[in-house]
């Protein structure tokens, strides 16, 4: 008795689930292709300078953490001493760094002491 063997080709032109597979690749790599710069210019932010009154606008999460580890330490704040008043105020994990969620509650408690308006 014969059985037909079917031979698997390298290249399966012939199969459509590879086209489907090919183009999702290649949409898949154009949409990284175009969120890359993005993210780029978004790690190029600068940390905001002291203002000359130092009581200035507040700067964003992403100016104050200035080496870029997701935390915001006191000497990061250095150049706003106004907001260092409330800093140990808002730290839940008492460890001297502020999460995002802890320096959104930074700003809010410097504004509400009356600080900055």
């Amino acid at each position: 008795m014969k059985t037909n063997k079917t031979k698997i080709s390298a290249s399966n032109n012939g199969n459509p689930y590879i086209k489907i597979i090919q183009m999702s690749l290649m949409l898949g790599l154009g949409v990284i292709a175009i969120i890359n710069p993005v993210s780029a210019e978004q790690s190029q932010i600068k940390p905001v300078a002291k203002s000359a009154d130092g009581k200035g606008k507040l700067p964003t999460f992403a100016q104050a953490d200035i080496n870029g580890d997701h935390l915001v330490t006191k000497s990061e704040l250095q150049n706003f001493p106004y907001m260092l008043q409330t800093f140990d105020k808002v730290d839940a994990g008492n460890d001297g760094k502020l999460e995002q969620h802890e320096y959104q509650n930074l700003k809010m408690e410097t504004k509400r002491e009356g600080e900055v308006k």
